[in-house]
């Protein structure tokens, strides 16, 4: 990670039993729209696509003695066909971790999955990175040790799914059987993990990378201080 910020990376394999989806003129419309649909697809798919997913341990900035679980999304942006514009709007980032887990005495083995979306005010073309974070108490507690067994990123952009990349997902997920086995697995374990896989901007990272840190649509409700009760 061409970063200053140190990262340690050691390769490791991923709770849900993952290892057990005029009538001519009316026709005429009805293409075009189809086929502007498609274009629209298409320029989408070619705005912005994953390269590389990287992951790592990392120290976070305030000097906690426990590594980070760092999670790198490398995008790249090409100039949008429409509009002549150097940047893709609302560029939503989806990421999906899953570690595997020892079986259970006379069980089978199971896959913990961790979710989390980040979605960037604008991205300009070139190079752009997104990151999500796992708390050092987590990796500690689960030892967590280098990637997942399983991952996926999916993109929208301008408010449309991205037709995902090869890069978007690990190669076990390359068969659609895998890839509909791992959305039943995550359906079902997330939500219990939802919270736990932070964007960047939620963690101390949050201006560790100045120089490849988007901008972010931030969602969270504000910290206002409690209202004073009336005399």
């Amino acid at each position: 990670m061409d970063t200053g910020q140190k990262i340690e990376r050691d390769p490791r394999p991923g709770s849900h039993n993952f290892f057990s989806a005029v009538p001519s003129l009316r026709l005429l419309v009805s293409f075009s729209a189809l086929a502007c649909s498609v274009a629209t697809s298409v320029v989408a798919a070619e705005s912005v696509e994953v390269t590389t997913v990287r992951f790592g341990s990392a120290r976070a900035p305030n000097g906690t003695p426990e590594p980070w679980f760092e999670t790198e999304v490398v995008l790249a942006v090409a100039p949008p066909a429409e509009g002549g514009s150097r940047f893709v709007s609302r560029v939503r980032v989806g990421l999906v971790l899953g570690w595997e887990l020892p079986a259970a005495l006379g069980g089978s083995r199971r896959i913990d999955t961790y979710r989390a979306e980040a979605e960037c005010v604008a991205l300009e073309v070139g190079r752009a990175s997104v990151r999500f974070y796992l708390p050092p108490e987590l990796v500690k507690r689960d030892q967590l040790r280098g990637p997942p067994k399983l991952w996926q990123v999916t993109l929208h952009a301008g408010g449309r799914a991205v037709p995902p990349s090869r890069a978007a997902s690990v190669a076990a997920l390359a068969e659609a059987a895998a890839m509909r086995a791992f959305a039943v697995a995550v359906a079902t374990g997330a939500p219990a993990n939802d919270s736990l896989l932070l964007p960047q901007y939620l963690t101390p990272f949050a201006s560790a990378y100045p120089r490849s840190t988007p901008s972010f649509v931030r969602r969270e409700p504000a910290l206002l201080p409690p209202a004073r009760a009336g005399p």
